[in-house]
C-alpha cells in the first residue's frame, strides 16, 4: 500500500496525470503549443516511464522479483537486491557485477555455489563429485540436472517452492527470476549448514550403532570360539584320558594272555630262547618224520586209557584255539589304540 501511495504521489507531483482516465489526454512534448508548454512546464518525452511507475504501484513490493529502481534511461534494476543478499556472505569471487547479474550464465552460477562451498561448505554434499567440477558439466542436460538438484534442495530448506524454470536459467531468458533464485541461494546457506550437520550427525550415529553391533557380534563370536575351544580342549582331554585307560586295560589283558600262554604245555615265554635254535629243532623234527618208515603198531594201552588220552588231546586243541582267538582280539585292540 505504501508503494502505491509513493507512486501516486510521483504521478501527482509530476502534473502529468491524476487518474488512469487522464492517459488519453496526455501529449508528447512536441505536440504542445507554446501556451500549453507554459501551462505544463514539466512535460517531457519520458511520459511512458511515469505510466510504468503507476502500473508498478499495483505490484507487491515484498516480492524480490519485482524489486525495481528507475535508472536514467528507464532500465529496471533487478540485480541490486541480489548484491545486497550476498553482501553478508563476503564472497571473494566471483564479483557480482551488474553485467553478469543482468543475464547470469551457468558458469557464473556454478562459480557462486563453488565459492559458497569453499567458505561455508553448505551445498557440496548434495552433488556428485563430478558435478563439483564445472568443466565436467559440458552439456545442457548436465546443467539442467545440476540446477534442478540445487533448486529442489533450496526449496526444501526454505519450505516453499522457488518459482524458477531451470531451462530458462540455462537459456538466460528469465534474468529476473534467476536473480530471485540467487537471492534464495544466499538466504538458504545457514539452513544448508544446519541440514548438513544434522545428516552428518545421523550418519555418525548410524555408523556408531553399526560399529557397536559389529563389536557385539564380534564379542559373541569370540565367546563362542572360546567356548568351542574349551569344549574341544575338554573333549581332547577326555579322549586322552580314555586312551590312557584303554592302554592300561589292554596292557593288563596282554599280561594275562602272556601268563596263560606260558602256563600251557611246553611254552616258556619268560625264558630266553634262540630263534635259530628253535628253527633248527623244527627242521630236525620234520626230517625225522620224513625218514620214519617204521610201521605203526597198535598201542598197548587199554581202550579206556586211550579214550582218556584222546580226550585230553582234544581239550588241548580247544585251549589252543581259545588262546589263538584271544590273541587275535588283543592284536586288534592294539592296532586300534595305535591308530
Amino acid at each position: 500500500m505504501k508503494c502505491r501511495l509513493r507512486c501516486l504521489t510521483l504521478l501527482y507531483c509530476s502534473r502529468y496525470l491524476i487518474m488512469p482516465s487522464s492517459f488519453s489526454s496526455l501529449k508528447i512534448n512536441s505536440e504542445y503549443t507554446s501556451e500549453e508548454r507554459d501551462k505544463h512546464p514539466r512535460v517531457s518525452t519520458n511520459i511512458y516511464i511515469y505510466i510504468y511507475i503507476y502500473i508498478c504501484s499495483f505490484v507487491p513490493c515484498s516480492s524480490s522479483a519485482y524489486f525495481v529502481t528507475m535508472a536514467t534511461e528507464g532500465e529496471v534494476d533487478f540485480w541490486s537486491a541480489t548484491v545486497q543478499a550476498f553482501a553478508p556472505l563476503q564472497l571473494g569471487n566471483p564479483e557480482l557485477t551488474p553485467k553478469l547479474l543482468k543475464r547470469p550464465p551457468f558458469r557464473f552460477i556454478h562459480d557462486i555455489v563453488t565459492s559458497i562451498n569453499a567458505r561455508f561448505a553448505a551445498y557440496d554434499h548434495i552433488f556428485r563429485p563430478d558435478q563439483l567440477d564445472a568443466s565436467c558439466i559440458d552439456s545442457k542436460e548436465k546443467k539442467i540436472e545440476y540446477l534442478t538438484t540445487l533448486v529442489e534442495y533450496i526449496s526444501s530448506l526454505l519450505g516453499k517452492k522457488v518459482d524458477v524454470n531451470v531451462k530458462k536459467i540455462v537459456s538466460g531468458s528469465e534474468p529476473e527470476r534467476t536473480n530471485t533464485f540467487l537471492q534464495c541461494l544466499a538466504m538458504a546457506v545457514g539452513y544448508a549448514q544446519q541440514d548438513k550437520a544434522k545428516k552428518n550427525q545421523g550418519a555418525q550415529s548410524a555408523e556408531s550403532s553399526r560399529q557397536q553391533t559389529a563389536d557385539g557380534k564380534g564379542a559373541r563370536a569370540s565367546t563362542r570360539e572360546k567356548v568351542l575351544v574349551d569344549t574341544t580342549s575338554s573333549e581332547q582331554k577326555w579322549e586322552d584320558s580314555e586312551r590312557a585307560l584303554e592302554k592300561v586295560k589292554l596292557s593288563q589283558e596282554s599280561t594275562n594272555f602272556f601268563e596263560k600262554l606260558s602256563a600251557f604245555g611246553q611254552f616258556h615265554l619268560d625264558e630266553q630262547t634262540s630263534v635259530k635254535d628253535m628253527g633248527e629243532s623244527i627242521v630236525a623234527m620234520y626230517k625225522e618224520l620224513q625218514n620214519d618208515t617204521a610201521e605203526t603198531q597198535p598201542t598197548p594201552l587199554p581202550q579206556e586209557a586211550l579214550e582218556t588220552a584222546i580226550k585230553r588231546q582234544l581239550e588241548s586243541v580247544q585251549k589252543l584255539q581259545a588262546l589263538e582267538e584271544e590273541n587275535r582280539e588283543i592284536l586288534n585292540k592294539l592296532m586300534v589304540l595305535l591308530t
